[in-house]
């Protein structure tokens, strides 16, 4: 993960496998780089980890509950890990 970055992104998924390569896509293809992206992944049931999983970013760092706890806990753990 970028060791200063200006900017910190946070996107909680749940079962959002339909969606979630397409959001991903849209936050690294951005023009401005300098930023961390944290993914928590609220006990999805799909195939919505292995997606994110497929990324190789620096950028990004992956977090997962253990089971789905709502977004309100999800955002409130990325934003711990600011």
């Amino acid at each position: 993960m970028n060791k200063n970055p200006k900017v910190t992104v946070l996107m909680s998924v749940y079962n959002g496998e339909k969606y979630v390569k397409t959001a991903i896509n849209s936050i690294l293809c951005q023009t401005y780089s300098n930023f961390s992206f944290i993914i928590i992944d609220d006990g999805s049931t799909d195939g919505s980890r292995d997606i994110i999983n497929s990324y190789q970013d620096d950028r990004i760092l992956f977090l997962q509950n253990e089971g789905n706890r709502g977004l309100v806990y999800s955002l409130n753990r990325g934003l711990d890990a600011c």
